[in-house]
């Protein structure tokens, strides 16, 4: 053992042993599904349901109908912290691939939807302007030099999970 190692050992001591989880029994009550709960998920044969996207509170733009089809089936998450919720919400709920816009690239003409969390300019406009429909969880509206691109039709901010509704059943 090196001086580092037992100097490390010494100052900071033995890591603590992994702790078991408690698993409790399972309840003997029926739960109800919410209706979010109770939509079936897609049958993964290639087949596509299409959902609403609305404004939140504040937010602006919309509404936006997301269809993904086979070429186009991406829904595009460049929100820095993995795979976003609102993301998340609409690839289960159309049977798009979800799919982390910070660990890799993907064309735009593969994008069915992008979901950002941008306030500013940059993302607010890149993405209208390559043509994809653009989903922001902030409550934002045009700006910046590519507010140009940014159209009610193309854009819809102050997301949250809810504001997505399912068309197809």
């Amino acid at each position: 053992m090196s001086f580092w190692e037992k100097a490390k050992k010494v100052l900071i001591g033995e890591p603590p042993a992994p702790k078991e989880k408690k698993v409790s029994p399972p309840s003997s009550e029926a739960t109800t599904p919410t209706a979010q709960e109770a939509i079936p998920a897609p049958s993964g044969d290639g087949t596509y349901r299409r959902v609403k996207i609305e404004r939140g509170p504040r937010g602006w733009g919309g509404p936006l109908i997301i269809e993904p089809k086979p070429e186009k089936s991406l829904i595009y998450c460049v929100t820095g912290g993995g795979i976003h919720p609102v993301a998340q919400r609409i690839a289960e709920l159309t049977g798009g691939q979800p799919f982390d816009g910070f660990r890799s690239k993907a064309e735009f003409d593969e994008m069915a939807v992008v979901v950002i969390d941008c306030g500013g300019t940059a993302r607010v406009g890149v993405y209208p302007m390559k043509g994809v429909l653009t989903v922001d969880v902030h409550s934002t509206s045009p700006s910046g030099p590519l507010m140009k691109f940014i159209k009610e039709d193309n854009f819809v901010s102050g997301v949250t999970a809810d504001s997505i509704i399912l068309l197809d059943v």
